[in-house]
């Protein structure tokens, strides 16, 4: 009898500790409520979905813990991810570029939304076309995603901004710089698109719903990728919720927008149509093929900015890719 016991004691030791080791072993795979991921956000209207998931509680419901850190500079964006401030932050192709040619260590991983006529260029009743520019004074801003969208489709043409009388200044101010006739053309977003016309003949060339090559791609530090996957799927969970969810409420969403960025809820409903959220299946389809994908996307901006001289070593866009957080999203 007293063997028994013994024995029956030895397997209820054993139960316990397999229980304890798998509990403990499962813990890499759970988010971790208690340590925050800090995403970097620009004043972009695209990242508005992040103060939705925020103030609607979808990070919570996924159980991650998510803090907003805003920012206006892209300098400041690009030292808040590398002193490690924030784990994240949305930009465009180029701007990934720079920073890697920066020696931050970054990793891509999802899409979130993407410009679709909310950039383009603007220009003079003579110029028809982006070959049109050749030689004209043009405004832009240099490294900016206003810059890789013109050298993307100078580059289709043969052309480079170095056959342009380029004008380096921020996007507001090259379509009010258009408007005022002090250039030929700029390369701008809204809704200096749609004031071209004040100048007489202004009109639009091209925008970025014809040539859909800005998208904003979540851009971890390497370190959290590798350390935190399970809360990164957590968040972008949460985020493809709140897509959903501002989808069939878009006026509580609009509000929730304009509170976050300080704008009316007019100023929200005309940006609207500038641009597209990506839903899960749309990162499916086209985060890792296609002509504009992450990957191809990085490559041609890594690059045009190799050729420009705006950075100085050779880009291998794969290697700023990461497939598997999205692989095993669900």
């Amino acid at each position: 009898m007293k063997t028994f016991k013994i024995g029956i004691l030895i397997i209820l030791v054993a139960v316990v500790g397999f229980v304890v080791w798998y509990n403990a072993s499962q813990k890499s795979d759970a988010p971790t409520t208690s340590k925050p991921l800090i995403l970097g956000l620009n004043p972009w209207i695209g990242n508005g979905i992040y103060h939705i998931a925020k103030e609607k509680r979808f990070f919570n419901t996924e159980g991650v813990n998510v803090e907003l850190q805003d920012y206006a500079d892209g300098a400041v964006g690009k030292q808040l991810i590398s002193s490690g401030k924030v784990d994240m932050l949305s930009l465009t192709p180029e701007t990934v570029v720079i920073l890697k040619d920066a020696g931050i260590d970054i990793k891509a991983v999802a899409f979130t939304d993407t410009s679709e006529g909310g950039d383009g260029i603007v220009a003079t009743q003579n110029i028809k076309t982006v070959a049109d520019l050749k030689g004209k004074k043009v405004a832009y801003e240099e490294g900016s995603p206003s810059h890789f969208f013109l050298s993307f489709l100078l580059d289709k043409q043969g052309m480079s901004t170095k056959d342009l009388q380029s004008v380096n200044v921020i996007a507001p101010d090259a379509g009010a710089s258009f408007v005022s006739g002090n250039v030929d053309a700029a390369v701008t977003w809204q809704p200096w698109l749609s004031k071209a016309s004040d100048r007489q003949g202004g009109h639009l060339i091209t925008d970025s719903k014809e040539n859909p090559i800005l998208p904003a791609l979540v851009i971890f530090r390497t370190q959290t990728v590798n350390e935190r996957p399970q809360d990164i799927r957590a968040m972008l969970r949460a985020v493809f919720k709140a897509r959903e969810w501002a989808l069939a409420n878009p006026n509580e969403a609009n509000a929730i927008m304009a509170k976050a960025f300080g704008i009316s809820v007019q100023d929200v409903k005309d940006q609207m149509p500038d641009f597209r959220w990506f839903s899960y299946q749309d990162n499916q389809s086209g985060f890792t093929s296609g002509a504009y994908s992450a990957t191809n996307l990085i490559q041609s901006a890594g690059d045009l900015w190799l050729k420009l001289g705006l950075i100085k070593t050779k880009i291998n866009a794969s290697q700023l890719v990461d497939t598997s957080i999205l692989k095993n999203l669900q």
